[in-house]
């Protein structure tokens, strides 16, 4: 009995590891969004935040579909080591650059104020979450 039942824990086991370890790891935890998802989140929010009119939300929506684009290229440069990262952040700071003066070109100044307040904020809750993660998670600060 005890001949049988030592190979079946064991299988058991190994499974259990196996399929532990083929679940993707995704950071944020939810779902992986496209392009066009997010373009389409983003200016469903800008809308409704910044009061677009429906041609104005129209344009929004298709500079976040060409930023989110470039921005997905750019990430997989990254994750397969082709690119310099340095040479990556200042892309995306000119990248930055060109889609602000792209939106300040659809919303009117108050709405490009506004806009501007928003991101702003959204940086700096971002800076403070990665803070706090740092301070959890030392190791991961090295």
């Amino acid at each position: 009995m005890k001949k049988f039942l030592l190979p079946l824990l064991a299988l058991a086991l190994s499974a259990t590891a196996a399929s532990a370890q083929t679940a993707p790891a995704q950071q944020g935890g939810g779902p992986q969004r496209t392009p066009d998802e997010m373009a389409a989140r983003q200016a469903q929010g800008l809308a409704k935040r910044l009061n677009l009119s429906a041609d104005q939300s129209t344009k929004v929506q298709q500079i976040m579909l060409a930023r989110d684009q470039e921005m997905q290229t750019m990430r997989g440069q990254m994750q397969a080591g082709t690119g310099d990262r340095k040479q990556m952040r200042e892309q995306m700071q000119t990248m930055r650059a060109k889609y602000e003066d792209q939106l300040k070109a659809v919303l009117t100044p108050e709405q490009f104020t506004q806009y501007t307040t928003l991101e702003g904020q959204r940086r700096e809750r971002g800076q403070a979450m990665r803070q706090g993660q740092m301070q959890a998670n030392p190791q991961t600060a090295q």
